[in-house]
């Protein structure tokens, strides 16, 4: 969650998400160890997508681009997807889903499902859709021996009807068809993580079943002062993967914290 303005000196709840991303893209830059990429998962922009907002994202992102690391976007129910791929023409036509912004990182040890959750821009609950759903059961079916680690932006979002009535209305802040797209996650055994942002909250939780979901960390600002913002470093092997936060608060109690995530 990047929520960039046009305007460079636009602020929310006190933080100047311009800084913030420059200071992230100083950071990647510093690393010792180059990384393979960037990606931004989701709320790109900061309230409804305007044309600027991506205008001034590609303008931040330059230094990135300069030094030869990839960059790739997920969409969130922030960002409006025609003028993102207005902004970013190289997409357009590349999804492998109609009216969707998702596709496949392949790389040696793992492949990277990006998905696109926006469902209606500026309102908060996000939808992956029966298509997409479809094209990501489709794509777990046919690499079955390689670890997949999903990435969009809206957090899984279920409801047990044993504990609320399932007549008592709940409003939906996350995916709008959660269930149907864990059972497509749970039913493949290649699918080993799932990493989502919107709630701008770190944590990671391990499931029963073995597939981990990870909320990320925004570089923007952050709705509980006590959580931290910052982003992720992830160095994935044929083992499993290795994520490291890095708080733009070096103070913060879990700044450097990691969590090893195995395949088994």
């Amino acid at each position: 969650d990047t929520h960039i303005a046009a305007e460079p000196a636009a602020e929310s709840r006190g933080v100047n998400m311009t800084a913030h991303l420059e200071k992230v893209v100083a950071e990647i830059l510093a690393e010792r160890d180059q990384l393979s990429g960037v990606i931004i998962d989701g709320d790109v922009a900061l309230d409804d997508g305007q044309p600027g907002d991506y205008t001034q994202l590609k303008k931040l992102l330059e230094p990135l681009v300069g030094a030869g690391r990839p960059i790739h976007c997920t969409l969130g129910n922030h960002d409006d997807r025609a003028h993102f791929l207005d902004a970013y023409p190289e997409f357009s036509g590349a999804s492998s889903v109609e009216n969707k912004h998702c596709s496949v990182i392949e790389t040696g040890p793992a492949n990277l499902v990006l998905i696109d959750t926006l469902r209606f821009v500026d309102q908060v609950e996000g939808e992956i859709g029966a298509t997409q759903q479809k094209w990501i059961a489709e794509y777990l079916e046919a690499n079955p021996d390689k670890p997949a680690i999903i990435i969009g932006h809206h957090y899984p979002q279920v409801f047990r009807t044993d504990v609320i009535p399932g007549d008592k209305e709940i409003k939906i802040s996350g995916l709008i068809d959660s269930e149907s797209f864990l059972e497509v996650l749970h039913s493949h055994p290649a699918a080993k993580a799932y990493l989502f942002g919107h709630s701008h909250r770190w944590g990671v939780q391990m499931e029963e079943n073995e597939l981990t979901q990870v909320n990320l960390p925004p570089t923007a600002y952050v709705f509980d002062r006590t959580r931290p913002s910052g982003w992720v470093r992830a160095a994935i092997s044929a083992e499993g993967m290795k994520l490291e936060l890095r708080s733009l608060d070096p103070s913060h109690p879990q700044h450097g914290e990691t969590h090893n995530l195995a395949w088994s």
